[in-house]
């Protein structure tokens, strides 16, 4: 079995590697496109708008938050490429804030690598646009299957909308009017959005350019079209599944609305849906991430980070720097009193001391007053480390060979820094 009898780990062959182009609902993707994997949880254990096509299934399992971090790191350790991470079902992830927005709060901490995603309904989407802006979601595919009243009553059965009970006609205002207020309320905000639409042949097929049209004015940067799977037994298990041909009609009507209808001039950018189409995802199989053993792929705590390659070598060199207690850059040149000498080497960093720094008045103005005291406390060093520098400070540094570095931070990751040359001078 996949990674089972492993002694390390080691990354998941790629199902598709290959770049190709894709072509969307709303238009083709142009230049070659880059696969991207897909891993979708159900997190969202309460329903909100109740279907006929998706009868909500209380014995379905969901994930908690700590699944969801727990597939997250799996998949980020064993596959290669562009990771999403989408929420969806068998409720909506909005009327579960508690598991939901809790995991994206930790992804974005923990793996802001990851793009994030939620498949919703439309309600509570103004009441919780605060905190996915603060968590990082990086769009929104929202479920939008009917702009009249006659097909959304056939569409959903009820709603439970705060901790309230609708019946049909109430539950198909409410799906109506908020689609359309969460679509507005995404455009504002800048949140990209995409509309993902099942086409069920004796609901909503002669509607289906209407709803591009509405999606499209009202500022979704996609529409997805996606044939209706009857599910055995229920309320629109006779609905009709579409034939290829009317799906091809259907996603051709929606293509023509989107190039000719003029779009919103406050419509933001959206840089998480340019490039991700349907077409190009690697669904993520959770039961091979199931497989893995998560403790062999944690990192040991006992052991050092790697330094990156990217990093050049540490130069050992003799650098002195202006701070009170050794901490923190914190001193001006000027207003410094002594300097503090540390030694570099390409494993370890030392104090050696302290040398003071002139009296003279005329240093608190320049920063160096009488040039042959001040130098003198930069013997055998190869940088001086500064908050600020005046301009005869540097021409005077730079003369005898001392670098000036213009910088506030923590000491040692600074003096690692200058060490490294990557610190730009001042």
């Amino acid at each position: 079995m996949w990674l089972s009898a492993l002694a390390a780990p080691r990354r998941v062959p790629r199902r598709r590697s290959f770049i190709r182009d894709e072509e969307t609902d709303a238009g083709p993707l142009r230049g070659p496109q880059l696969a991207v994997w897909r891993l979708r949880l159900p997190a969202a254990s309460t329903p909100l708008i109740l279907r006929r096509d998706r009868p909500f299934d209380t014995e379905q399992p969901t994930v908690s938050t700590a699944d969801v971090l727990r597939y997250v790191a799996v998949a980020r350790q064993t596959l290669s490429g562009p990771l999403v991470l989408e929420i969806e079902g068998p409720g909506d992830p909005l009327a579960s804030p508690d598991t939901v927005l809790r995991a994206l709060a930790l992804i974005h901490e923990h793996h802001p690598d990851v793009l994030t995603g939620l498949v919703v309904d439309g309600p509570l989407l103004a009441e919780y646009v605060d905190e996915l802006e603060d968590f990082g979601l990086n769009y929104l595919a929202l479920r939008l299957d009917a702009v009249s009243e006659t097909a959304a009553r056939k569409l959903v059965s009820g709603a439970v909308y705060r901790a309230e009970v609708l019946e049909r006609e109430d539950a198909a205002t409410l799906y109506l009017e908020e689609s359309m207020r969460a679509l507005y309320v995404a455009r504002r905000r800048g949140l990209p959005v995409a509309v993902r639409t099942t086409v069920i042949p004796t609901l909503n097929l002669f509607e289906i350019g209407a709803i591009a049209e509405m999606a499209a004015t009202a500022g979704a940067q996609r529409m997805d079209l996606f044939p209706h799977v009857p599910v055995p037994d229920g309320p629109l298990a006779r609905a009709g599944v579409p034939t290829k041909g009317e799906m091809e009609e259907a996603r051709a009507d929606v293509a023509r609305v989107f190039r000719d209808t003029p779009r919103p001039q406050d419509l933001a950018g959206a840089p998480a849906l340019t490039w991700l189409a349907p077409e190009r995802f690697n669904e993520v199989d959770v039961d091979q991430l199931d497989a893995v053993d998560v403790m062999r792929i944690l990192p040991d705590p006992f052991e050092p980070p790697e330094e990156g390659k990217v990093l050049p070598p540490r130069r050992a060199q003799i650098i002195a720097v202006a701070t009170r207690d050794g901490t923190l850059v914190d001193q001006r040149l000027s207003a410094a009193e002594f300097l503090r000498i540390y030694i570099v080497t390409p494993n370890h960093l030392k104090c050696l001391g302290v040398r003071r720094l002139s009296d003279d008045p005329r240093r608190r103005q320049d920063g160096v007053g009488d040039a042959r005291v001040f130098l003198e406390a930069l013997v055998g060093c190869r940088a001086l480390v500064a908050t600020h520098f005046t301009k005869r400070a540097v021409t005077l540094l730079q003369a005898v060979g001392v670098l000036p570095v213009a910088v506030g931070g923590p000491v040692e990751e600074t003096l690692d820094r200058v060490a490294r040359g990557t610190m730009r001078h001042a």
